[in-house]
């Protein structure tokens, strides 16, 4: 019992002697005003780096949306893995997939109507690029998504579709940064 007590002691300590925890986010917030939406986003983040290619994190947000008397809001959780393919000589740059899943769940209202309540949901991958101006701070940028997004029908009614394959528009650009510690 005292052997496998301490195996799992040694390998707890080789796992925190390279790894870095990370903590971060982004925002987005768009306004349209011949379409007459607006959107919001707050993306806190977490994460925890095993070695140079792997880390695991999330992220626990809030979204608003605003689009043809409908407001929406939701909360959302999306848990990822991050395997880093690419880092510069000088590591200044690295690119990266996340690849996991995400659900959300919130409510919407038409004018004056009682709320639904709804529920939103993703599987797939985000590329990315991080770039690394210090040791202990990173700015990086999601761009696209490769995967499934799923919607109930009262999320449909609030504007959120139902979609399979690579999303790689201007608008899929999410843009954050990290403290690491």
């Amino acid at each position: 019992m005292k052997k496998l007590v301490f195996a799992i002691i040694a390998l707890a300590a080789s796992l925190t002697a390279s790894a870095q925890v990370y903590l971060g986010g982004s925002l987005g917030f768009q306004r349209d005003f011949n379409k007459n939406t607006t959107d919001f986003v707050i993306l806190p983040e977490i994460g925890y780096n095993f070695n140079d290619t792997w880390a695991v994190g999330g992220t626990i947000g809030y979204m608003h949306k605003y689009e043809n008397h409908y407001k929406t809001n939701v909360g959302e959780i999306s848990p990822y893995a991050r395997w880093t393919f690419f880092r510069s000589d000088n590591n200044l740059v690295s690119l990266f997939v996340d690849g996991g899943v995400g659900v959300g769940f919130g409510s919407t209202k038409y004018r004056d109507f009682d709320s639904e309540s709804l529920c939103i949901w993703n599987i797939g991958f985000k590329p990315g690029i991080a770039v690394h101006p210090s040791k202990n701070f990173t700015i990086l940028a999601h761009v696209g998504f490769i995967g499934y997004e799923g919607a109930d029908d009262n999320a449909k009614a609030a504007g959120f579709t139902e979609k399979f394959g690579i999303n790689a528009t201007s608008l899929n650009l999410n843009l954050g940064f990290y403290y690491n510690f």
